[in-house]
């Protein structure tokens, strides 16, 4: 009897490992020969709030556009806004749900902490409140906790990858209580709760775990972060490379085209230029040159107050021809780089962004629902790299 107990057991445990591993659909977990040539849409927050009517049209749209993945917030300060026992799932099984008919795969994006998990210097230090919910939780153990949550409601659905928090080499969106009472990026804080997310994700599935997208950030400050290749060389020793299956980037351009050979095109420095800003050397001096590099954001507004470059600062949106080239070249060129997953759009349509300084100009149809020149360009960019 203890033989066959002890065989039972590892019979469920073998099933709680990897029997999550396809989706309500039939789709095997992403390896990387399967996800090298999608393409995704990054929606953020936008698709909660929409109706059942909305969000149907939406993901029809988006799933016309022959892309396959769609980025997803999933807050924890949304999700368990009042303590660590209660969990409001709802509007994220809505979501899901949609994205499973749709056959749209899910990379969701876990962070910002709720007022109860915040650290205690930060949470004193920062009073606004949507600044606050990007101070670093006051427990790795409790951000594990919920990624665990998160990934044993959802990895038997179509949430087939997970990325850890988003652009945390900015301050706007990390923050780390200094010495002197400031606050400031910290990659081997992040890697702290990035390991302790990662590892309760990877105990019950085998998608995709990816690092939070890092900011193309070429003139850093106390004020404003760290560039991606000195974060991610600081970050990733403290990492536990068995966990990730990549890290995440976002190699926005504008006002360039993606192939515009300079040190402050991000596109660019993913793989080229100098030794310093290259992130495949960097990953590779790391040890990490056998992982993924995913891009989680990528595109260009076509809204704001400044069209033409000054002395000092660079335009802040393009012309929706410009947007259009961008994203073509963009797509048509990131799958010629080597070992790289998904290259996600921001965003499908101005209508569900935020209509602040640029951010409500980065969509493929303007406000009126009526497409930009990006939208098809997009579409027929995705076309011929699934059929070359």
């Amino acid at each position: 009897m203890k033989k066959l107990s002890f065989i039972f057991s590892a019979i469920l445990w073998v099933f709680e490992i990897f029997g999550s591993a396809t989706t309500a659909y039939g789709m095997q977990a992403p390896s990387h020969s399967e996800t090298r040539y999608e393409t995704g849409i990054s929606t953020s927050f936008t698709l909660l709030g929409m109706s059942d009517s909305d969000l149907e049209s939406r993901l029809t749209d988006i799933k016309s556009l022959g892309t396959t993945w769609i980025r997803v917030d999933f807050s924890w300060n949304t999700i368990q806004p009042d303590g660590p026992r209660e969990y409001n799932w709802r509007g994220y099984d809505r979501v899901v749900a949609a994205a499973t008919k749709h056959q749209l795969k899910v990379l969701a994006l876990i962070g910002y902490a709720p007022p109860w998990a915040r650290e205690p210097r930060c949470k004193a230090l920062v009073k606004n409140e949507e600044m606050a919910q990007k101070c670093n939780p006051r427990s790795s153990e409790e951000f594990g906790g919920f990624a665990r949550a998160a990934v044993l409601r959802y990895s038997d659905k179509s949430v087939r990858g997970w990325e850890i928090w988003n652009e945390p080499n900015l301050n706007a969106f990390w923050k780390t209580t200094q010495s002197d009472n400031s606050t400031f990026v910290d990659p081997i804080a992040y890697a702290r709760f990035a390991n302790a997310a990662a590892y309760q994700i990877r105990q019950h599935t085998d998608a995709v775990i990816i690092t939070g997208g890092l900011s193309p950030l070429f003139e850093p400050s106390r004020s404003t972060g760290m560039r991606q290749s000195e974060y991610l060389a600081k970050l990733l020793p403290h990492l536990d490379h068995n966990l990730f299956t990549g890290v995440s980037i976002h190699p926005y351009t504008w006002p360039l085209l993606p192939t515009r050979a300079v040190s402050y095109n991000a596109f660019h420095t993913v793989d080229n230029g100098s030794p310093k800003y290259n992130l495949r050397t960097v990953m590779n001096s790391a040890g990490w040159g056998d992982k993924q590099i995913w891009g989680t954001e990528f595109g260009a507004s076509t809204k704001g107050k400044r069209l033409q470059a000054t002395r000092h600062l660079r335009p802040d949106h393009v012309t929706e021809a410009v947007q259009a080239q961008i994203i073509a070249q963009g797509v048509g060129e990131w799958y010629d780089k080597s070992n790289v997953g998904p290259l996600f759009v921001h965003s499908d349509s101005d209508q569900w962004l935020h209509n602040n300084k640029t951010e409500g100009g980065f969509g493929l149809r303007r406000d009126d629902g009526t497409k930009k020149p990006a939208y098809d360009a997009l579409k027929q960019a995705t076309q011929q790299i699934r059929d070359p």
